[in-house]
């Protein structure tokens, strides 16, 4: 997703200067090069556009957002053989309604209610400081990430969802949401936007407790789907067995940890669990830091350094011995990247990042991936 912070190109309604509409046009390329280790050495290019309306100040407290993208499809951890997916716009190629949402606030933005096409992610499990980095896992844990039939509603599969949001004070935030338990048409994966509720596939429930003291943020969450999944204990005899209680658990804390001036270091250290029952990964950590502003003193510039782990269940280990392979006990991902705005208009991320263990497949040496993400905004002035 392109992470440039455009205002967009706003107009008010004419008659109506309370009421507004920002449109947001963005393109982000990825080019990366598995240099070394993984299932193949070799070279990828991957692109995403993306296109956001937003409608605000419309009668009774409505808000509404539009977010639609294109991928081209191109794949690098097909290259690199890993888990955590080393690239966080990589998807297949389509055209997609990613949201389309209508959120109702009608005394002010610390109670609302949010319905229709939703990512999860946008307001879940959401980390500031994480989201300076390239790596899938950092944006959303890996525990949660790999959870359900598809994935829970997020890029770039998205379903309908309702959300609640209670802001307590400057300190307390309480938020949930419940969103369809299967956020993509397995028919038809690729159409255009998923509107489709089927009883059979359940729902999605995630509950999250945010509190700041001062510059710092700590935000615990619990997410549970209602449907019965296939236990991965029950599949190493041959034999499927259904059972309830698909869930887990995270928790992260960050905030500054050094300033002077307008640079600041930040860190990040996450946790997260999902029951190994059901999920290859049992529980995963996140830690990052990001100078701000480290070199160019440019608004937007930042270094950042991060290291993820994922250790997988003894279920899922045991059901890989069954099938005659093997699965190691954990994935570990190191990545270092720079943000430089060359222009308000351009950004330029040189990213690496070295992989240990990918796929926690027993026969792949470790890899070395480069990359150079390019941003643009493309929305008129």
């Amino acid at each position: 997703m392109s992470g440039i912070a455009a205002e967009g190109w706003s107009k008010s309604a004419e008659g109506d200067t309370a009421r507004s509409w920002n449109l947001t046009l963005g393109y982000t390329s990825d080019f990366w090069r598995n240099v070394e280790g993984g299932l193949a050495t070799g070279s990828a290019f991957i692109g995403n556009a993306e296109m956001i309306l937003v409608v605000e100040g419309s009668p009774g407290g409505f808000r509404s957002r539009i977010h639609a993208i294109y991928n081209n499809g191109k794949s690098f951890s097909e290259l690199v053989g890993d888990t955590h997916v080393v690239s966080n716009i990589e998807a297949d190629r389509a055209s997609r309604l990613l949201e389309a949402w209508m959120e109702y606030a009608p005394f002010s933005d610390d109670r609302s209610l949010k319905v229709g096409l939703y990512d999860l992610n946008t307001e879940f499990d959401a980390s500031e400081v994480g989201g300076a980095l390239i790596n899938s896992t950092f944006g959303i844990g890996l525990d949660a990430a790999q959870s359900g039939v598809v994935g829970p509603s997020i890029f770039p599969y998205t379903g309908l969802a309702l959300r609640g949001r209670w802001r307590f004070d400057e300190r307390w935030l309480l938020q949930g949401v419940v969103i369809d338990g299967v956020p993509n048409d397995l028919d038809s994966p690729r159409q255009f936007a998923s509107l489709r509720l089927d009883a059979d596939e359940g729902e999605l429930w995630v509950g999250e407790l945010e509190h700041r003291t001062g510059r710092w943020r700590t935000v615990v969450g619990h997410w549970r789907y209602s449907a019965a999944f296939d236990t991965l204990d029950g599949l190493t005899d041959g034999t499927p067995r259904a059972a309830h209680n698909n869930s887990g658990a995270y928790g992260f804390v960050e905030g500054p940890v050094w300033q002077s001036g307008e640079r600041r270091l930040l860190a990040m250290l996450r946790v997260g669990v999902a029951e190994p029952r059901f999920n290859r990964v049992e529980s995963t950590l996140q830690a990052a830091l990001v100078l701000e502003r480290p070199w160019l003193n440019r608004e937007g510039e930042h270094v950042a350094f991060g290291v993820a782990y994922a250790r997988n269940g003894r279920p899922a280990q045991r059901l890989a011995s069954a099938d005659g392979d093997a699965l190691l006990r954990e994935e570990t991902v190191v990545e270092l990247t720079w943000r430089v705005p060359v222009t308000p208009r351009i950004v330029l991320q040189p990213d690496i990042q070295y992989i240990l263990n990918p796929g926690s497949a027993p026969g792949l040496d470790d890899a070395l991936a480069l990359g150079l993400r390019l941003e643009l905004d493309l929305t008129p002035h």
